[in-house]
């Protein structure tokens, strides 16, 4: 996915201070892994990170541009590093996904859930944010499920309400129904926001 940054914040001498904007133009998921803050426990799974490194680039340590939404972990994992002039000149660099789709531009996600790097840019950005660790195969594997039971999961809705709209407001099955349904509907609720699917 693409971000786009919407939101046009003042200045804030400490870069925390811009978290609630950078919260809703990346759309409350990690810039890098793409996991919602509703599948990792809230806002409190997320920090503020610089995309360019404050070590290496001290001018842009409050620049809103500079400042991305990400869980703790691909941060930590990230971190500091960032590629040489040498490399970046070689296109070995982090995707930008604020400039780019990182998972369709240099990395291919696969069944199992685990992604291959198709550039050198998915290859450096992939080995140091760790984007094929055990956790997130498991996320892209569960979002893939999510995917594939929605529409069945939408079509059962349906027939419930049909099945409830003709059904004798004294008939026992029909308390039964409008609860299966109220479950489905939650079902597909969660689904969507856990793995951020329209």
């Amino acid at each position: 996915m693409r971000f786009h940054r919407r939101e046009a914040p003042p200045y804030f001498s400490n870069h925390q201070g811009y978290k609630p904007f950078l919260r809703r133009d990346f759309l409350a998921r990690c810039a890098y892994c793409e996991r919602t803050e509703r599948y990792l426990g809230g806002e409190g799974a997320f920090e503020v990170e610089h995309f360019k490194p404050k070590a290496k680039f001290p001018n842009l340590i409050g620049v809103y541009e500079n400042l991305y939404y990400v869980c703790r972990k691909c941060n930590a994992h990230k971190s500091e590093t960032w590629p040489s002039d040498d490399q970046f000149a070689r296109g070995i660099r982090f995707a930008d996904p604020c400039a780019e789709d990182p998972y369709t531009e240099h990395l291919q996600e696969r069944d199992t859930g685990s992604v291959d790097a198709l550039t050198p840019c998915g290859v450096y950005s992939s080995r140091h944010i760790r984007l094929d660790r055990d956790e997130l195969q498991i996320w892209r594997r569960q979002r893939a499920e999510a995917r594939r039971d929605l529409p069945w999961l939408m079509a059962v809705a349906e027939r419930l309400v049909r099945l409830i709209s003709v059904t004798d407001e004294s008939a026992p099955e029909r308390e039964e129904m409008a609860n299966g349904l109220s479950a489905i509907k939650r079902r597909i609720e969660e689904s969507k926001l856990r793995f951020s699917i329209d």
